[in-house]
């Protein structure tokens, strides 16, 4: 295998990985009068980068995708916080430890 076939392949591996999140993710270009640059969108049209992130714009597909990846990352990353310090979880531990303590 090449390294542009092994590059392709990855490259078709990460719009999959995207795609199943974001179903009819798809790449425009976008130009904001001296640049040109890509967005990925879903099927909806909103971009699957929040502006919010701050992330430069993408100059290539391939950045672009990378990018959506990244946002995907991100925003598991901040689920799975707050799911770890939900207030429910976080009661429910101190009245564990408060039974163990009079035990």
């Amino acid at each position: 295998m090449t390294e542009k076939e092994f590059k392709h392949k990855e490259f078709q591996k990460l719009k999959r990985f995207i795609n199943k999140r974001y179903p009819g993710a798809h790449t425009v270009q976008m130009s904001d009068g001296t640049t040109k640059y890509y967005k990925v969108l879903d099927e909806n049209l909103k971009s699957v980068v929040s502006p919010e992130l701050m992330l430069p714009h993408a100059k290539t597909v391939r950045e672009a995708w990378e990018h959506a990846k990244y946002v995907h990352w991100f925003q598991n990353m901040i689920r799975r916080s707050n799911n770890a310090f939900d207030d429910t979880k976080q009661f429910d531990q101190l009245t564990k430890n408060r039974k163990h303590r009079r035990h």
